[in-house]
């Protein structure tokens, strides 16, 4: 049964308790980030240090980051007691379009359904969706996820950067001709002097004004990027 299209049962819903259903990042235990597949990474749609608890979790929050839909997530967003047992969802996502979604990352997309109905119920009576995704979905774009996450890296290191001026001027170049590569716009033989144009471009690309072939390749200075229309 999915609330989505079944009626919402209360009683099912009140199987799952929590004090504060505002998303905040939960703490990571120092027992747990060694028995788990363990990993951190500044984001920028989660602008803070971000735990994540497992490789397909790691990747998922790069398709998050190059999904201009998303507006914000949040990994380990909730404490919850599920059946008096303490629980806590893998990611929670903001929508441009859309409710806001609760997710769990499992292999095959399995979670028993002890556990899924009684959230399904339960955020559906909050105005959310309870969604399971399964790692084999995510593992499958890893490519791409990985190149995002590179991105995410660079446009960290460059937070203080204006590039205002460098994004106006890329845009208008792109008005004129739509196609062109990674290479057209950073100099590889001098970084250093296109670096506000590179961190335009890469600024451009995360906010979804530009768009770049990043599924199948690795980003690289052939790398296609067009206008977003």
């Amino acid at each position: 049964m999915h609330p989505n299209t079944h009626r919402l049962d209360l009683r099912l819903a009140r199987l799952v308790k929590t004090d504060s259903l505002v998303p905040c990042q939960q703490a990571t235990q120092r027992n747990f980030k060694t028995a788990c597949q363990f990993s951190q990474q500044i984001m920028l749609k989660h602008p803070y240090t971000s735990d994540f608890h497992s490789l397909a979790e790691h990747l998922h929050a790069g398709l998050l980051e190059g999904d201009c839909n998303v507006i914000s997530y949040v990994p380990q967003p909730y404490q919850l007691r599920l059946r008096g047992q303490r629980y806590k969802p893998d990611c929670y996502v903001a929508m441009q379009n859309g409710p806001r979604r609760v997710l769990e990352l499992k292999p095959r997309g399995e979670f028993i359904d002890d556990k899924r109905i009684p959230l399904e119920h339960f955020f559906a009576e909050h105005g959310m969706t309870f969604e399971v995704v399964s790692n084999e979905s995510v593992f499958d774009r890893e490519i791409e996820a990985r190149n995002w996450l590179e991105i995410l890296k660079i446009l960290h290191i460059a937070t203080t950067y204006d590039t205002q001026a460098a994004e106006e001027m890329l845009l208008e170049l792109f008005y004129q001709q739509n196609e062109h590569t990674v290479g057209d716009i950073v100099d590889s033989g001098d970084r250093e002097r296109t670096y506000l144009s590179e961190i335009a471009l890469f600024r451009l690309l995360h906010r979804g004004h530009l768009k770049a072939a990043l599924s199948e390749k690795w980003l690289n200075y052939d790398t296609e990027v067009t206008l977003c229309r």
